[in-house]
Formats: structure tokens, C-alpha cells, sequence
């Protein structure tokens, strides 16, 4: 399931709307702005589906994102627990069952979540995946349709759809698809930009006992 948390974090606030649209100047539009954020917040829904799961679920939570490389994923409802990135280390706690799982994060992985993040210089994606922007002027926000060309990713992930807010410049809803039709779809609302976030957010306070395992792909 978590290997969809690799790909996704996606929030790139900006100011600057594209005046055409041409894929290299949004790129240089969405690079020009991606130094100035030194802290973001959102809250998110999520719905994910799995031929795991008899049914989608919702949740939704709190997303946290500094800058260099940490981003805590706060699920809230319906079941709470929590993701931690802190450079490329992954840990996923869960209080209900008083265990936190751990991770290294792949390079490559690496990389997606901090383009994903407007982190990571655009253009390196070009290597990794097909780009294709689809821009109405009618419409709010512009779309971004990712396909990995590597045997790697595309033995995974199918597509990954990014809507960016044209005025923002600001992705504001993303879409993964995997190759065996699951799929996670995330919306952000409540932006909060360059304030100070709580002392101790890119840290896990663990409870005397937790359990720790190394993750394994394919659940808790």
C-alpha cells in the first residue's frame, strides 16, 4: 500500500501563471518559484482503491512538508496513523497496534516524491517518464499526465495525473493509477505557506514498547 506514499506529496505553491500553454515555461514557472518555500501544510482526502479492500476507503489528514527533504503524512480519520520522509528514511507508525515499521527510500523513489513536491528539477523527470500537458483556457487548473518510460516504474505505476491551479501554480489534486487498477486519489485544501510549524513535526514521539519491523510492501 505505501508504495503509492513514495510517489505522492505533490504540493508546489507558487505565483506565477503560465502565459502559454507550453510545457517548458510552466516547468520554468513551477522551478523559478520551488525555492521560495520553506514550509507548507495542507489538509487532504484521500480515497484509495485496492483488490485488497472490498471497498474504496476515505481518509483524510494533515500533510507537512519542509524544506530539504521531510514530509509527515498525519491520517486523522478513519484510522489513525502516521508517515514520516525525513531524507531517505521512511517510517510508518501505527498507534492502534503500537508498532512503527521502517524503510530506506529507493533514489529513484526519491526523486518522484520531490518532483512531486517541486523539489527536484523538472526536467529530470523527462528521463524517467513521458510528460504530457493538457491546458484548457475554460478550465481552473491545467493538467500534467505522467507515463513512466523505465521497466522499473512501469511494472508499477501506469500513470500518475497532477491538476495544478493555474493561478497558484499549485497542484491541487493527484491522481496514481497502478498497473493492476488500483489506484490512490488525493485532494489538498487549506494551504498554509512558509509558517512556522509545531517543534517536533518531522519526529516520531513513540510510546515506551512500540514495536519496530523493517516494511515490507503489501501492508501493515
Amino acid at each position: 500500500m505505501h508504495r503509492i506514499i513514495f510517489l505522492m506529496a505533490c504540493l508546489a505553491p507558487a505565483s506565477l501563471s503560465p502565459a502559454q500553454d507550453d510545457l517548458d515555461s510552466i516547468f520554468a514557472a513551477m522551478r523559478e518559484r520551488q525555492g521560495g518555500i520553506r514550509t507548507l501544510q495542507a489538509k487532504f482526502v484521500q480515497e484509495k482503491k485496492s483488490s485488497l479492500l472490498s471497498a474504496p476507503v476515505r481518509s483524510e489528514g494533515l500533510l507537512s512538508y519542509e524544506a530539504g527533504g521531510s514530509v509527515r503524512w498525519e491520517y486523522l480519520k478513519p484510522d489513525p496513523y502516521t508517515i514520516l520522509i525525513t531524507g531517505d528514511g521512511f517510517q510508518a507508525y501505527y498507534p492502534s497496534l503500537n508498532k512503527v515499521k521502517t524503510a530506506r527510500i529507493t533514489r529513484m523513489r526519491n526523486r518522484i516524491y520531490h518532483f512531486l513536491l517541486a523539489t527536484e528539477p523538472l526536467e529530470k523527470l523527462k528521463a524517467h517518464f513521458q510528460v504530457e500537458l493538457r491546458f484548457a483556457k475554460a478550465r481552473p487548473t491545467f493538467t500534467l499526465v505522467l507515463t513512466p518510460l523505465t521497466p522499473r516504474l512501469a511494472k508499477y505505476i501506469s500513470s500518475v495525473t497532477i491538476y495544478v491551479d493555474k493561478k497558484l501554480m499549485l497542484p491541487v489534486e493527484v491522481l496514481v493509477t497502478e498497473k493492476d487498477g488500483d489506484f490512490t486519489h488525493l485532494e489538498f485544501s487549506g494551504h498554509r505557506i512558509n509558517a512556522d510549524l509545531p517543534a517536533g513535526t518531522f519526529a516520531l514521539d513513540l510510546p515506551p514498547g512500540t514495536v519496530r519491523e523493517d516494511y515490507q510492501a503489501g501492508g501493515r
